[in-house]
Order: C-alpha cells, then structure tokens, then sequence
C-alpha cells in the first residue's frame, strides 16, 4: 500500500511557479519515502485550509503537515471583507480584484486608524481552525510548521504570535508536533529568503525541510522517528 502525506499551506508551501525548485514539503516527503498531495496555495489562509480539509482531508494519511500565518497576520481594517482562494471560481476572481482595489483605497483613506486594524484572520479564529483541522483526524500524525521571518520588519511580532499558537496548539494533542524554524532562517534570511523578503529560497526550503525531518526523528509514533 503507498504511503503518503499532504501539505496544507500558503506560498511557502505551493512555491513560485515562475521560480521552480525543491519545496520544503517535497524534501519531507522524499525523506520519508512517502507520496505527497500538496495543498499550499498562495495568499491563502486557514480560512482556506477548512476548505481543503473537506476536499482533501488528512484522514487515513502517514503525515499531514501545516503552514499558515503569513496571510493570516496581516493587518487590515476592521471590517475588511474577505474572499476565499480556495475553492475558487470567476466570481471569486472578480470580487478579490474589486476588494483589493477597497484596500489599496482604504490605505488612502486612513481606514486602519480610523475603524480599528484586525489582523486578516484573528488569533482566536487562527487556533480554532488549527484544532479543528488536527482534532478531525485523530489517527494522523502532523506537525506544525512555523511561518518563516519576513524582511518587512514590522510584519515579524505578529508572524512570531501566530507561530506561538502553533507551538501551543501542538503542545496539547499527542499526535502533533511544533517545528520551529523561524530562528534559524531568521540566522540565515540572508542565504533563506529570496529578493522579495518573503518567499524561501532553496537553502530555506532545504533548512525547513531539514527541521521538519530532524522534528520527527526524536518524535514518538510519528514518521521517521528514532524512538
């Protein structure tokens, strides 16, 4: 029977059709001599991650991995309307290119200061997704994967909370595992970042995939685990 994991993600995850190179969740996989279904979509958030959990659940897989919190962090003003990426269809098209254009007047505006900024899916909301994606299969090992720095430094704070729920929700099931990667590329953004001080490099997917592998191997009943 094939043995096979899935990847549920934003950019980091799908990576950049016009820069192609080994993704991180590609390198797992191979690592763990498992088939991956890689779900990473950019712009995405666990919004969309609860979209993908019911048309490509990780019930009955030997690894679900998970990276969210880049999209999911970024300020906006409260209030802000949000279109999904995943499933998605003209009309979702047409509605994100006409609430992109709201934003971009928003900012004109000074809508931020003056409605409240929100982060693009709250704290709250961003743990509740994670534990209803983790508690939906109980019998599937994850691990859950830091959202890497950003060279927008305003952007880190935030990125660096929602990568301490990631730690604390898997603190609290026996079947999920914190990689925490957001130091060492942090160390190395020079090297791990791309240009645009967002997306991975090759050397950042490689240090990711490295930290999940190394994760595992001292993880009890999980994939590639010494114990």
């Amino acid at each position: 029977m094939t043995r096979r994991c899935i990847a549920y993600g934003d950019c980091n995850t799908e990576g950049l059709r016009e820069a192609p190179l080994a993704l991180w969740p590609e390198r797992v996989a191979i690592g763990l001599g498992l088939t991956l279904t890689n779900c990473g979509h950019t712009m995405s958030t666990t919004r969309e991650l609860g979209r993908y959990a019911i048309s490509h659940p990780p019930q009955g897989c030997d690894l679900a991995m998970v990276q969210y919190g880049l999209v999911d962090s970024w300020l906006t003003f409260r209030g802000a309307p949000y279109v999904l990426y995943y499933p998605d269809n003209p009309l979702r098209k047409l509605a994100r290119k006409l609430v992109k254009k709201l934003k971009k007047r928003a900012r004109q505006w000074h809508w931020h200061e003056r409605l409240g900024a929100v982060e693009q899916v709250p704290e709250a909301e961003y743990r509740q997704r994670l534990e209803a994606l983790v508690q939906s299969a109980p019998q599937t090992p994850f691990v859950l994967v830091d959202t890497a720095p950003n060279m927008d430094l305003p952007r880190n704070p935030r990125i660096q909370r929602y990568n301490a729920i990631l730690a604390e929700v898997a603190a609290s099931y026996d079947h999920v595992v914190y990689v925490a990667t957001y130091d060492l590329l942090w160390q190395q953004r020079q090297q791990a970042l791309m240009a645009d001080g967002t997306h991975l490099t090759a050397i950042g997917h490689q240090l990711v995939a490295e930290q999940v592998l190394a994760s595992l191997a001292t993880a009890q009943t999980f994939p590639g685990s010494s114990a």
